[in-house]
């Protein structure tokens, strides 16, 4: 076996033996996104929400890195 079959026949193994949904997903966007569809495979939702950000970031509407942890440390406050 090659080197790449002897991994593909690892994470094969570990895909059939997880029953954690989260992770099928994850692997299952990992795949589409090498294909070039992972966009097409994000909820509406959730690209409707990427295109906002996107606009907001265009209008100038952003934050600071340390000014949204400054905004977190105050949530977490609460």
């Amino acid at each position: 076996m090659s080197r790449v079959e002897i991994k593909q026949a690892l994470i094969a193994k570990e895909v059939l033996n997880t029953t954690d949904e989260t992770v099928l997903d994850q692997l299952k966007a990992v795949l589409q996104m090498q294909r070039g569809d992972w966009w097409k495979s994000l909820p509406a939702k959730v690209r409707r929400d990427v295109e906002e950000s996107l606009a907001q970031a265009d209008r100038g509407e952003t934050v600071s890195h340390a000014e949204a942890m400054k905004q977190v440390q105050a949530w977490r406050k609460r």
